[in-house]
């Protein structure tokens, strides 16, 4: 990694990272994809993350902005990869509305793409330099010190505030802390190029305990390596095997946790058998306990020999059966597709009656409208798609999905540009407000703030309410914890 780099002098963007051979790449993979079943989506699909690639890779800047932008990207390509796999149209797949399904999504996602970039050009971004100075200005060991605090922190505050109340929310944001540190771990370890035995130890750690969780939590230490090791001048050759190390070792998990992730959660809910779907999504093991359930089923998984592991139980064993429940799952354009079906045929656009409630349910908190009931998705899904969901089921249509049912194919382009062009804002409120605080940490609070935001399949209450409150706690209020954690972990 280079030490510096040219700045674009009208707007402070560096220039975008070389990216060599991967030009060569995705051209053979577009080229490729005109003779798969679905031939335009493919091209696309790679026409646009080349977009990306030139807009949000940026010469020695951390590609915050670029992860916010690939998730979606995934949410909505992955069911092309899928159909092409099994030598299926997406209209064949997707119940006869895939194909149009992926071009309205992708379509929006460009509009929110170009609502963003507007804005992301304009933003003055730190030095490479700065970034250096600020990584040899912290201590590695008061960095860890102070992620292994954050959970014990929020355990007190908690207790203090009581599960009940209208304010128990904000400990989630406090929770989100721990993520911001571990990005600028990963983020000092990189710059500094400090990639020893102690940190290596560190991110291993953190990836098993990630496992304590009823969700995919080892995705955030996979974000927080993207964000590190993203930050470069040019793809070198150094830099294509570390990105095949880490592909493959995040490969392996992505379908060990598919393979055993019922059972697991089954396990953490305290229920013996699958049977009936799973009652709860509350963890009631140790995690001691958990994580050694955890490790027997990867014994188990990668044996072939899961206890239970019954097709009564949905527990996916067969690789080819388990890539493509996996792509399903990643992919989000199923109720996309069920949504045309139903839209406006059976049901009529909302005209922004959606948007309305949706606005009012996130950003009026309870305390102020204790009557405003209960967030209720699988409600939602039901009734504009007729795909059934079961009780304990965390599916959501999408934001996407409610734009269309609000406005239509067309108008919903201009929400989306809107809503990207508000991502674009808060972006900058995250460089304006923090002028004179250690780099390293603006990333970890950018990505924080913004990465509920940079979804396709998360619901719209879901989307506003989070990303609203959280920037009011990590960008105002958390500025005083923020201003302790980097005056403690650096180097006096």
């Amino acid at each position: 990694m280079k030490s510096s780099t040219k700045t674009n002098v009208k707007n402070g963007l560096p220039p975008a990272v070389d990216l060599k051979l991967l030009n060569i790449v995705l051209l053979l993979i577009g080229f490729v994809g005109l003779f798969s079943s679905n031939p335009l989506e493919s091209a696309f699909a790679i026409f646009q993350l080349f977009v990306l690639l030139k807009s949000y890779w940026r010469q020695n800047l951390p590609p915050v902005v670029l992860l916010l932008f690939l998730v979606p990207w995934l949410e909505i390509n992955a069911a092309i990869l899928e159909a092409n796999l099994i030598g299926e149209t997406l209209n064949e797949m997707l119940h006869g509305s895939g194909t149009r399904a992926y071009w309205i999504s992708s379509l929006g996602f460009m509009a929110v793409h170009l609502g963003f970039y507007r804005i992301f050009k304009k933003v003055r971004v730190p030095s490479f330099e700065r970034l250096t100075s600020a990584a040899e200005a912290l201590s590695f060991n008061k960095l860890i010190i102070a992620y292994l605090a954050i959970g014990p922190l929020t355990g007190i505050v908690a207790g203090f505030i009581g599960r009940g109340s209208g304010l128990y929310q904000f400990v989630t944001y406090l929770n989100e802390i721990s993520l911001a540190i571990l990005i600028v771990i990963c983020l000092r370890q990189v710059i500094l190029g400090q990639i020893n035995r102690t940190f290596v130890a560190f991110l291993a750690a953190v990836l098993v305990v990630s496992f304590y969780s009823f969700f995919s939590e080892w995705r955030l230490l996979l974000f927080a390596l993207f964000i590190a090791f993203g930050t470069l001048q040019v793809i070198t050759t150094r830099t294509v095997m570390r990105v095949l190390v880490i592909g493959v070792i995040f490969g392996n998990v992505i379908f060990l946790w598919q393979g055993i992730k019922p059972l697991y959660r089954a396990y953490l809910t305290g229920q013996n058998s699958l049977t009936g779907g799973l009652i709860s999504q509350s963890v009631n093991r140790s995690q001691s306990e958990a994580l050694g359930k955890f490790f027997e089923l990867t014994q188990q998984f990668y044996a072939g020999e899961l206890e239970g592991a019954t097709r009564e139980d949905n527990i996916e064993i067969n690789s080819e059966e388990l890539l493509y429940s996996t792509l399903r799952r990643v992919g989000y354009l199923e109720f996309m597709a069920l949504t045309l079906n139903n839209v406006p045929d059976r049901i009529p656009h909302e005209e922004g009656k959606l948007l309305k409630s949706n606005l009012s349910f996130a950003l009026i908190p309870r305390i102020l409208n204790p009557n405003k009931g209960v967030k209720d998705d699988g409600a939602k899904v039901e009734k504009y798609t007729q795909f059934v969901v079961s009780e304990n089921s965390s599916f959501s249509l999408g934001h996407y999905v409610e734009y269309f049912i609000d406005f239509g194919s067309y108008w919903m382009m201009i929400a989306l540009f809107i809503f990207g062009w508000i991502g674009g804002r808060i972006y900058r409120l995250c460089y304006s407000r923090s002028p004179d605080t250690n780099p390293l940490f603006l990333c970890g609070i950018l990505y924080i703030t913004l990465f509920q935001w940079g979804s396709y399949q998360n619901d719209a209450i879901w989307i506003y309410g989070l990303t609203f409150f959280g920037a009011i706690c990590h960008l105002f209020l958390f500025r005083p914890i923020y201003s302790l954690i980097v005056n403690f972990t650096t180097n006096q």
